[in-house]
């Protein structure tokens, strides 16, 4: 059984990983994005800005959502990993 563990333990190490790397980056690119609307909306007028800003705030709400499951998802496999390093130390494996 040590054997399976430790290859789930792998696999779920590099999907944390890409996680990370995915979370920094959507970070970094969402920061980007919400900069260039903030200059947007410092300026924009009308019926057409109205309706950006409209659009606009539930794109951030899902980002800010997507984001939010995302960390759920990395603090649930930060548990699991740390629950099958112990068992691969309790079996004697490596981790």
């Amino acid at each position: 059984m040590a054997t399976d563990t430790r290859i789930l333990l792998a696999g779920l190490q590099d999907y944390r990983k890409s996680l990370e790397k995915h979370l920094t980056q959507l970070r970094s690119e969402y920061q980007q994005l919400e900069n260039k609307w903030r200059a947007f909306n410092a300026v924009a007028e009308g019926d057409y800005a109205d309706q950006f800003r409209g659009g606009w705030l539930r794109t951030e709400a899902q980002f800010k959502d997507y984001i939010n499951q995302s960390e759920k998802i990395k603090v649930l496999l930060e548990e699991r990993i740390s629950g099958l390093i112990d068992l691969n130390r309790q079996e004697g494996g490596m981790t």
